[in-house]
């Protein structure tokens, strides 16, 4: 259960565990074999690879902190968010609750597809654009965080300082109403309260607020809509010394001189703790129908009404239960209507049939219609896939005879360098490999005047030293 808490979370959605529940094994195996140490897991779907080439591969969609994987039984693929230019989502052609996934990596392109319709694949594709965009951002998802800490304002300010992002998925999901938002947000504050309770103090103030038990006890004023708590009042526990409890079916009253607490709920736990810290209080008896809604008070005409009331709810769930059928048939003797009955019924039955045969043809030329649909689509789909392949090859050819030319004139390049190269070398040798003694054995050979850099010339044949020996 642990493992699996890391990839989907302590809260997961009915179509997490789904994928939980078919995936265990998987996810285990690639937990010890494929993921990193340091590596976070941010959201799971399942999805199908390359399935128009014919390799129907079925599998999952991992995000974590750094890298998209996809991951099967046999082998896996990953792709780290700096490697990814860019993705695209359509809608799937043959399934109008399904989306298709083109990532591009590099030149080339990944197709995923049967990716489901849902909130949690939205999660999963808002978190891969923003790590596309930026993938050194940290995103705070429905698998990262707990739900048994809310988001309340001042945790939210804490993620806009750090630059965390949450996503819109888990605003919704962690909203799960006054209740549970309020003892999420005062279990933070007090992590360590045996009691947390929704409550209010004196009449005036009656606003659905909590009482914590705590070191001491504490009235928190509570607002949903800002994500905030405001501590009302905090009292030591001798402060309940002497005061009256009086436990009703729902809820439980505290009076004092100063005005009454009032628990919706636990209210013989708030007792207990009292006991616990030595509080001497009383307890109010009441006979167990006097605890009834409407007969606390004692006065006659709240339980008239009460028990009307109760009387009432209860004929009503007597004749729900008991209660006979409206449809009961009824039998009756045959008369001299007998017969126009009877034609009159084969005439609605002759119809009946006429009607459903108009329904069969009308369904099968709608079955017709449909097929030849699906056949001229699949047609057209075909037709595009070839014209693409074609311009794929094509494009594929062009860049090869690219190739081809641009090897062909380094290779000529390289030939009319290497030729050069070989005449410097030779000229080079031949202009070492020639001496004369003194210009007249220069002259005799019929070479002067020689240039410096030229075969033979030397300094010794050069007196005035201008470049260009035996030129006198």
């Amino acid at each position: 259960m642990q493992n699996m808490q890391k990839w989907f979370g302590n809260k997961p959605t009915m179509s997490q565990s789904a994928v939980k529940s078919k995936y265990e094994k998987l996810l285990i195996h690639a937990e010890h074999n494929i993921l990193s140490l340091d590596e976070i897991i941010l959201k799971v779907i399942e999805a199908e690879f390359d399935k128009k080439s014919g390799k129907e591969v079925d599998g999952i969609l991992v995000l974590t902190n750094y890298r998209l994987l996809f991951i099967t039984k046999h082998e896996h693929r990953a792709f780290e968010y700096k490697d990814i230019n860019d993705m695209n989502i359509q809608a799937d052609e043959k399934d109008k609750n399904e989306w298709k996934l083109t990532i591009f990596v590099g030149y080339t392109s990944q197709k995923f597809d049967d990716i489901k319709k849902n909130d949690d694949t939205q999660e999963f594709l808002d978190i891969l654009e923003e790590k596309i965009l930026n993938p050194n951002i940290n995103i705070l998802t429905t698998v990262t965080h707990n739900f048994d800490y809310f988001l309340h304002a001042e945790r939210l300010n804490e993620l806009k300082e750090d630059n965390i992002k949450t996503t819109a998925f888990l605003m919704k999901r962690d909203d799960m109403g006054f209740s549970k938002n309020g003892s999420r947000l005062l279990k933070e504050k007090h992590p360590d309260a045996p009691l947390i309770i929704e409550g209010h103090y004196r009449e005036k103030d009656k606003k659905g607020n909590f009482i914590v038990v705590d070191k001491l006890v504490y009235l928190y004023e509570y607002d949903n809509e800002h994500r905030k708590a405001k501590k009302v009042f905090s009292w030591p526990f001798s402060f309940f010394n002497g005061m009256i409890i009086d436990h009703f079916a729902l809820k439980t009253e505290i009076a004092g001189d100063e005005g009454r607490l009032i628990l919706n709920n636990s209210g013989k736990k708030f007792e207990s703790l009292l006991s616990e810290e030595g509080v001497s209080f009383k307890i109010k008896t009441r006979k167990w129908y006097q605890k009834i809604l409407g007969f606390r008070s004692g006065k006659w005409w709240k339980r008239s009404i009460a028990s009307l009331t109760y009387l009432f709810i209860l004929l009503i769930a007597s004749i729900i239960i008991f209660g006979e059928d409206p449809q009961e048939t009824k039998t009756s003797k045959p008369n001299k209507n007998d017969e126009s009955v009877e034609v009159s019924s084969k005439e609605n039955e002759e119809t009946k049939k006429l009607d459903q045969e108009k329904d069969k043809k009308e369904e099968t030329a709608r079955l017709a219609e449909e097929e030849q649909r699906k056949k001229e689509e699949e047609a057209k789909r075909l037709a595009e896939e070839k014209q693409k392949q074609e311009e794929a090859a094509r494009l594929a050819e062009e860049q090869r005879k690219k190739e081809e030319e641009a090897k062909r004139l380094a290779e000529e390049k390289q030939k009319q360098e290497e030729a050069a190269r070989l005449a410097e070398e030779q000229r080079q040798q031949a202009a070492n490999n020639v001496f004369y003694k003194n210009c007249t054995a220069v002259r005799e050979a019929n070479a002067a005047p020689i240039h410096k850099g030229e075969p033979g010339y030397a300094r010794h044949l050069d007196r005035d030293g201008d470049g260009i020996a035996c030129d006198q």
